[in-house]
């Protein structure tokens, strides 16, 4: 199933699903995705957590390995496998299309990559991946829509910032929204400080 990043938090109470694939350019809102599911997947038991890096040398029998060890710490495993900007390739759809059809009990693979093209999201791995699990597409915040989401983050914050100041925000961080995090959090700092005379002002 595809999931939009705004539904990410409400379908991950409803259920945690055996499979994730988290793809796209936006550092900050993929890493608060990724964080989601491994804070729900921590909340429903999965203890232990295995990270696997994927790069030029990487084994995909890594993967068929892991589905299929029992892990010694925990009863369930989180198997957190980083695709950083590189693609499976043939080895690697193989075994995620494998893994897909033999599903390990007790285990969540979370599947981080950057920005995947329209045809490999057509790709045979993505569809054994969107039948077994969830993809959480990340698309960028344009500028027209930077004001209402900084607007939205400093509420979320307890933040109650006037239009301009938001306006004016907006247009200093072009679009970067790691900056725009950054600036709200300063500010919540700034405006909870007690030694602060101008924060209770």
């Amino acid at each position: 199933m595809r999931i939009r990043l705004n539904q990410l938090d409400a379908e991950l109470a409803k259920k945690v699903l055996p499979v994730y694939l988290v793809t796209g350019d936006e550092p900050l809102l993929v890493q608060e995705a990724l964080d989601s599911i491994r804070q729900q997947c921590k909340k429903t038991g999965f203890d232990e957590r295995k990270i696997l890096e994927v790069d030029r040398k990487f084994n995909w029998t890594t993967l068929s390995e892991e589905a299929n060890t029992l892990s010694l710490f925990a009863e369930k495993t989180l198997t957190d496998l980083r695709l950083g900007k590189s693609k499976p390739g043939v080895p690697g759809g193989k075994a995620l299309q494998l893994y897909c059809k033999n599903l390990p009990e007790d285990k969540v693979l979370l599947i981080s990559a950057g920005k995947l093209d329209a045809s490999t999201l057509k790709s045979k791995w993505c569809s054994s991946l969107d039948q077994a699990g969830a993809i959480i597409q990340i698309w960028p915040i344009n500028l027209n829509e930077m004001p209402g989401w900084i607007n939205q983050r400093a509420l979320k914050m307890g933040l109650n910032i006037e239009r301009d100041a938001i306006s004016l925000l907006a247009d200093r961080l072009e679009g970067n929204l790691l900056a725009a995090q950054q600036e709200l959090e300063k500010l919540k700092l700034f405006l909870s400080d007690p030694n602060d005379s101008q924060a209770s002002a």
